[in-house]
């Protein structure tokens, strides 16, 4: 195979780089912290939920998803309970997702 030269060595090389930042900044899940968080979250959004505020239930969604994208973090495996939860509030099925929150 062909030695890579010019453009393309200094995109990998760039490529590189960033793996290797991407790594060192890595922080382990502390998955007991993880655990507290998402049980939390989860009993915010019941309460929400039964409030009957709308404006409450995207606004927990909206704290949820900005803790799970932290690092160390993630999202529950059950994630598709806060975005049946945010679409009933929008009233639009899968228009608005949580993602988009954040």
């Amino acid at each position: 195979m062909a030695e890579i030269t010019g453009e393309a060595a200094a995109l990998v090389c760039r490529a590189e780089a960033r793996g290797s930042a991407r790594a060192a900044r890595a922080v382990p899940v502390d998955y007991r912290a993880l655990d507290a968080m998402v049980r939390r979250q989860r009993a915010r959004l019941t309460r929400a939920m039964r409030s009957g505020d709308p404006n409450a239930v995207v606004l927990a969604c909206r704290d949820a998803v900005a803790e799970w994208n932290r690092p160390g973090s993630m999202w529950p495996d059950d994630w598709s309970r806060w975005q049946r939860a945010l679409d009933d509030a929008t009233g639009s099925l899968g228009a608005v997702q949580l993602e988009d929150l954040a």
